[in-house]
Parts: structure tokens; C-alpha cells; sequence
């Protein structure tokens, strides 16, 4: 497993500081990107889950005024969970019809776009600690007209890439045109006609 974030620190020697990045939304819609998947087995110790059931595990970036959430969601592959795939590959504009066989396209989840109401979750972990997390509450529908309450931050960040982007060179392009020489302002060229640049 190649992961930076599973390297070891060593004794005596310095490490950077970070701050936990966790962001916690306020409650409400969001549009989010689908950033990462990853196709699972579950074994754990939940008495609604069996072992051995596959699931993919998602990674939803939402972008907002207070920085970029990570959320992670589980599809759990159950008939009982059917409602939810459905729910969720409509959400993404997948061609699901409702009492119909739909084949999903695992393939193009990843920067699939949406919509989705989120809730802060609480509850209490391991060490009996109350904990706060953000939690997908359900997918919206494309058409859904809910205003979405990053929609102002999306479009910002649309538009940091494409400016960024155009202010990048390609390859073996000069980065701006070069400046054509300009002629000397002559009164005559205004006379002629009446008219600016007329000549």
C-alpha cells in the first residue's frame, strides 16, 4: 500500500505540525463532487450489515465558506439498500427508472456531480468521547430546485481553475501575443472624414 500518510516517524527527529483539518458544515443542501472510490468487502461487528457484503466506499468533496469537507458515504451492495443506490445514481444523472433492472456505470462515479442534504451526526467514540461529523441525511434529484448553499463557492472555484488555466502557457506557446508595433498619432488621420480612423 503506497501512502505517504502510512510513512513512520522516526525518534529524534522533527515532524510538521498541522492542525486537524476537519470541517463540520452547517446542516442544509449542498452540491458536492465525488473525489474517490473504493470497492469493499465489509467485516465488522454491525448486526444490520452481514460480513462479506461489498460496498463502495466514497469519498463527497464539498466545497464551502469554510473550507473543503471531505464526507465519507457507504453503498452497501443489499436488496434492503436498493432504495438507496437508487436514490444515489439518480442523484449523480444516472438513467435510473424507478421498477426497472438498472445496471449502474461504477466507472464514471468519480467526478460525478450533485446535490445532497446534509446533517451533523453525533455520537460518542471508542475512547467515550462525543464526536461531531458531517452525514449525507439523502440525494437530491438533478431537477430537485433546492437552492444549494456552496452554489456561490463552486462557481468561485470554476472560475480559479479556468482563469488559472488561461493564464498558463501550452506547450511550446508564447504565454502572450507579441505587441504590434504602434503607429504614431497623426492629427491628419482624425481630420480625413471626420471620422477616427478613417484614412
Amino acid at each position: 500500500m503506497n501512502n505517504q500518510n502510512n510513512e513512520f516517524l522516526n525518534w529524534g527527529e522533527g515532524f510538521t505540525a498541522q492542525e486537524d483539518e476537519y470541517v463540520l458544515l452547517d446542516e442544509g443542501v449542498y452540491n458536492f463532487t465525488i473525489s474517490k472510490m473504493e470497492k469493499k468487502v465489509y467485516d465488522g461487528n454491525s448486526s444490520k450489515i452481514p460480513n462479506g457484503c461489498p460496498y463502495a466506499e466514497l469519498t463527497i468533496q464539498v466545497e464551502s465558506s469554510k473550507g473543503t469537507a471531505n464526507i465519507r458515504e457507504r453503498l452497501y451492495l443489499m436488496k434492503s439498500m436498493q432504495w438507496k443506490l437508487t436514490q444515489f445514481f439518480t442523484g449523480i444523472g444516472q438513467p435510473v427508472v424507478t421498477g426497472q433492472v438498472f445496471n449502474p456505470n461504477w466507472e464514471t462515479v468519480v467526478g460525478s456531480k450533485g446535490k445532497a442534504e446534509i446533517t451533523q451526526h453525533h455520537y460518542t467514540n471508542q475512547n467515550g468521547d462525543d464526536r461531531t461529523n458531517n452525514q449525507i441525511a439523502r440525494y437530491l434529484k438533478p431537477q430537485d430546485p433546492t437552492p444549494a448553499l456552496n452554489a456561490n463557492q463552486q462557481s468561485q472555484q470554476m472560475n480559479q481553475q479556468s482563469s488559472q488555466m488561461q493564464q498558463q502557457p501550452q506547450q511550446g506557446q508564447m504565454p502572450f501575443p507579441p505587441k504590434q508595433p504602434q503607429q504614431p498619432f497623426n492629427g491628419q488621420q482624425w481630420a480625413q472624414n471626420g471620422q477616427p480612423g478613417a484614412f
